[in-house]
C-alpha cells in the first residue's frame, strides 16, 4: 500500500511530467493509458493510480487548449481586422 507522501509525490512528479509535454504528447500519453485500462492489464490496486495519472494529463490538455483559445482572434471577414468585443450589434 502506498502512504499518503508517496501518493503526494507521485501526483506532485506526474503534474511536473505533463506540464512539459506538448498537447499532443499528452493525449497520446491518456490514449496508451487508455488502452491499458481497457485491456484488464492494469492491477485493481493501481486502478485509482492510472485514473489520477489520466486525470492530470488531461486537465493539462485542458489547459492548453484553453490557452489557445484565448489566443485566437477572430478576424472580420470584411477588412481581416481583428473583432472587437465590444462592437455593437447590427440588429
Amino acid at each position: 500500500m502506498t502512504s499518503p507522501q508517496d501518493w503526494t509525490q507521485c501526483i506532485s512528479d506526474w503534474k511536473r511530467d505533463a506540464a512539459s509535454l506538448s498537447y499532443e504528447e499528452a493525449l497520446q500519453a491518456v490514449d496508451l493509458l487508455l488502452a491499458d485500462l481497457q485491456s484488464d492489464s492494469v492491477p485493481l490496486a493501481d486502478l485509482q493510480k492510472q485514473v489520477v495519472h489520466g486525470e492530470i494529463y488531461l486537465n493539462h490538455c485542458e489547459a492548453l487548449l484553453k490557452a489557445v483559445e484565448a489566443s485566437v482572434v477572430q478576424l472580420d471577414p470584411e477588412n481581416l481586422q481583428p473583432v472587437s468585443d465590444s462592437t455593437p450589434d447590427d440588429a
